[in-house]
């Protein structure tokens, strides 16, 4: 492994576990075992950083979600999307679950940091863009509207499970979720 994917790893790790505003560059530093000169020839700012940090991590989210839905029969549209919220629901009872490094730059950072909103919103159309497909398989008109509306209830759901996961029944969530589907199938 290279020293510079040494860096990522340490600070993602860093900032899911705390905050973008408490974990200083010494620190990442100290712990991914480079020098001072090496960190910065990587990353001239934490700006720099944070932002690769999250594209790194828009890829992971996307590279799990894309395998879990591989999984599904690929003409089940409606599995593909409960598998999202399957997968979320996984995803808030694993054990470095700290909440969304994207809802935590959007709120602590991203006035600091503009360009740590990019991978926050390049996740986001992706995600409502997989939902939208699903939804658009299935035959609903408005998928762009109701992607939207799927893709909120995952980041309300992911909020709740920061304050406990245990609080999170995904049953619930699904069974309205399905019903909402298909009350659109028949609109």
């Amino acid at each position: 492994m290279s020293k510079k994917q040494d860096i990522i790893n340490v600070a993602l790790q860093l900032f899911n576990s705390y905050s973008y505003n408490s974990i200083g560059i010494d620190r990442i530093i100290g712990e991914s075992g480079v020098a001072k000169m090496t960190f910065y020839k990587y990353f001239p700012s934490k700006a720099k950083l944070i932002e690769e940090c999250l594209v790194i991590r828009n890829l992971n989210l996307q590279e799990s979600l894309e395998a879990a839905i591989a999984e599904c029969d690929p003409e089940d549209h409606l599995s593909h999307i409960k598998t999202i919220f399957a997968w979320y629901d996984a995803w808030f009872h694993t054990a470095d679950f700290n909440g969304c490094m994207f809802q935590k730059a959007v709120e602590e950072i991203s006035k600091v940091y503009p360009s740590s909103l990019q991978p926050a919103i390049d996740y986001k159309e992706w995600l409502k863009s997989k939902l939208s497909t699903a939804l658009q398989n299935l035959g609903i008109q408005q998928t762009e509207q109701l992607a939207a509306f799927l893709s909120s209830i995952l980041d309300g759901m992911t909020i709740q499970a920061q304050i406990d996961p245990n609080q999170v029944q995904l049953a619930d969530y699904w069974k309205r979720v399905e019903t909402l589907i298909r009350l659109e199938l028949t609109a």
